[in-house]
């Protein structure tokens, strides 16, 4: 006969409780990589855009705030996968 625990608003069945996990899942999302992605293409922008005769403090300054941003969340991936893979 299985347990059950009741209460006004719940009904849990104690013999299925193997299917409960205490385990959280928590980590990275899988589209970190378009965080990645837009780093590349934002440094490839600014690369490129130095090079030619359209460089200027504006170009310059709107690729830093979109650039130092991805750059900390970069390091912050890298940490958190490091982490990860010294911890197994």
């Amino acid at each position: 006969m299985p347990i059950v625990l009741t209460h006004p608003s719940v009904l849990i069945d104690l013999t299925s409780i193997e299917n409960l996990s205490m385990y959280n899942n928590v980590g990275l999302s899988e589209y970190s990589i378009f965080g990645v992605a837009a780093l590349v293409i934002l440094l490839a922008s600014k690369k490129m855009l130095k090079e030619s005769d359209r460089w200027g403090q504006d170009i310059s300054s709107v690729l830093e705030m979109g650039i130092i941003p991805l750059i900390i969340a970069f390091i912050a991936i890298l940490a958190f996968n490091i982490m990860r893979f010294v911890g197994q």
